[in-house]
């Protein structure tokens, strides 16, 4: 017992005079993080939310991760907090903050000791390239230095930037011949003074060659005329890679290969020329997707006097079944049902049934017919529509991204809409319709489900002709601009801008039946409004009444947070013009812009990235209009 007495009161002594080494001193701690980062305006805005992921990192360090934790004695702690500010240099000298200062100070009490980090990020240095192509003349590396320097100006010094410049460094020489380039030395030196690093890089382009013959290694099963009919280059012809590339992309796209490869041979290099090899593995016949669309709902009202309907639910289950290479040609028969899963007391739902069979190279190379018929159910805010159709439409690539398209399609139209639009002798309750449409397309964007750069350009007009109707014919024009702008050359944000305009020309708006007037709201137009309600209502009733043009815009900013996630800001607005009725029953509300506000979510996927917006109108109208819309599709708005 004595013995016990005096090692207690020799431990307790001990930890009183070596409070900080002694492996009793058991106490726990709180850390705080303080940034500073020295840019303008710009790199400020493009990298807003690269500074939440610095911090998010910094957080996840054991001595924010663990600050809740007891620990032994203080100098575990100060080593701890060395060993992460370490790991926290290593992070900003890879994002390019070469000139960072990293300072921790820790402040003992009684009760809980706190752990203080600031970080001072500075500004990024900005990066300078010294390039050399091996055995190459002056003029030659003149040119291909001065091309670099032109994408310098968008890259500061971090590591992936590096990177990335010096995979464009290579892709330039692919694009112009060099299909094998090699990077001999890349060097980096940094200049803390002046703020900058310089990339030195030697580089050997190898031998320039052109396109020979093509190695098609496939299955008996396919032609070879439908290959070649998706290469891209001509035999002769210099060699590109981004050429291969797209040849491969055409490829993939017909869904009847499980694998595509397109490469040089390497074995094969005769006189500047070299041959291709084309392997191709076939993919099972039969596909089966399923998928499910969720566009919001028209009433999702909170206040409780609302007299609307609150079942109505734009969500639509998709079921397609595909069989491809139908034929041995590179056809696709599909089958396509679509249903509302959710039960509408007032109405039906919506329903589609569509058979749809696509041929390849039918007169042309790369032309495509793609015939379809279709029996559909559609209940919309404003009508009930049931129809029976077929279509044939022709898509011909006039030039690279330029698309033609021309076909033909008929209707036979039954609409059931609120006896308001029939009080009138302008009958369209039932009605056949035969229309051509003619398309063109210009298309420079990097991707068709998430663009990150380039422009559309859609031209599209259609004449339709018109049976047991009021109106004889009608002609319609519609056009669109949308363009995608890459603040920093790893695409993780992007200015996005959509601008469209559609006109119905010739015809008084009462004379239009109700389905082809034109609204705008929904999932692809002002996404805060339901499909059809960013347009004036008719006064005393809650039915909008279309408009026979409209001028609709959408602005992004879509920012990518980590390899399968991104964040979207927008705005959107809408108007719709022509739209005075002759009749005195028919009189609308105000005319107005309807804008709307909104957040999303991007989780991106090997399709394409899949996206779940949040939409807010501006200025919502009382018993008409949600105080929140809530969207779900694959592919980016525009």
């Amino acid at each position: 017992m004595v013995l016990k007495r005096i090692i207690f009161f020799t431990l307790c002594f001990v930890s009183k005079i070596f409070p900080q080494d002694s492996e009793f001193y058991n106490f726990r701690y709180k850390a705080e993080l303080t940034m500073k980062k020295d840019q303008n305006f710009i790199e400020t805005f493009a990298d807003m939310i690269s500074e939440s992921q610095i911090i998010a990192e910094i957080k996840q360090l054991r001595t924010f991760s663990q600050q809740d934790k007891p620990i032994n004695n203080m100098r575990v702690l100060e080593s701890r907090v060395v060993d992460d500010i370490a790991l926290m240099y290593k992070k900003a000298h890879f994002l390019g903050f070469y000139n960072a200062r990293i300072s921790h100070k820790i402040y003992n009490n009684n009760s809980k000791s706190t752990v203080k980090i600031h970080v001072n990020l500075g500004k990024k240095f900005n990066l300078k390239l010294n390039v050399h192509y091996l055995n190459q003349n002056k003029e030659f590396n003149g040119c291909y230095a001065s091309i670099l320097q032109k994408d310098l100006r968008n890259f500061k010094a971090s590591i992936e930037e590096i990177k990335a410049l010096i995979a464009i460094a290579i892709n330039h020489l692919q694009k112009d011949g060099f299909f094998k380039p090699k990077v001999l030395e890349k060097k980096v030196y940094i200049d803390y003074e002046a703020g900058k690093a310089v990339l030195n890089l030697i580089i050997d382009p190898g031998q320039r060659v052109f396109f020979s013959d093509v190695d098609i290694r496939s299955f008996p099963d396919i032609s070879d005329d439908f290959i070649k009919n998706r290469i891209i280059w001509e035999k002769g012809e210099i060699f590109n890679i981004e050429k291969v590339k797209l040849t491969a992309e055409n490829l993939k796209n017909t869904q009847i290969f499980s694998k595509v490869k397109v490469k040089p041979n390497e074995k094969s290099i005769a006189n500047g020329k070299v041959s291709m090899i084309i392997e191709l593995q076939e993919e099972k016949k039969h596909i089966i997707d399923v998928g499910i669309l969720y566009t919001g709902m028209r009433n999702m009202n909170f206040e409780k006097k609302s007299q609307t309907r609150k079942n109505l639910k734009s969500v639509v289950a998709r079921l397609t079944w595909a069989n491809c290479n139908t034929f041995g040609g590179g056809e696709k028969l599909s089958v396509i049902t679509e249903g509302t899963p959710m039960k509408i007391q007032e109405k039906r739902s919506d329903y589609a049934f569509e058979v749809a069979l696509s041929l390849p190279d039918i007169f042309w190379k790369n032309n495509t017919a793609d015939l379809r018929v279709a029996r559909r159910q559609e209940l919309t805010n404003v009508f009930l529509k049931k129809s029976d159709c077929g279509s044939l439409m022709f898509n011909y690539p006039l030039y690279d991204n330029f698309m033609m398209k021309i076909g033909s399609n008929i209707e036979k139209n039954s609409i059931d809409a609120s006896e308001i639009f029939f009080r009138s002798k302008d009958n369209n309750k039932k009605y056949e319709n035969f229309a051509i449409p003619l398309e063109f397309i210009v298309d420079r964007t990097d991707d068709l489900l998430n663009p990150t750069s380039g422009y559309k350009i859609t031209l599209k007009f259609s004449e339709m002709f018109f049976r047991h109707s009021t109106i004889g014919k009608l002609k319609t024009f519609d056009m669109a601009f949308s363009y995608n702008y890459s603040l920093d050359e790893l695409k993780y944000t992007v200015l996005a801008f959509n601008i469209s305009r559609k006109s119905i020309l010739g015809q008084k708006i009462d004379a239009i039946p109700v389905d082809r007037r034109i609204y705008a709201g929904g999932m692809d137009s002002v996404r805060g409004y339901a499909s059809q309600m960013a347009t004036e209502i008719i006064m005393g009733e809650e039915f909008p009444m279309g408009g026979k043009s409209s001028l609709e815009y959408n602005a992004e900013i879509r920012r990518k947070i980590s390899v399968d996630f991104g964040c979207v800001v927008f705005f959107d607005g809408a108007k719709i013009f022509q739209n005075k009725s002759f009749h005195e029953y028919l009189q609308t509300e105000k005319k107005r812009w309807f804008n709307s506000v909104g957040l999303g979510l991007r989780y991106f996927t090997a399709i394409g990235p899949i996206r779940m917006d949040l939409a807010f109108p501006i200025r919502k109208r009382r018993k008409v209009d949600s105080r929140i819309q809530f969207i779900m599709s694959l592919g980016q708005a525009f």
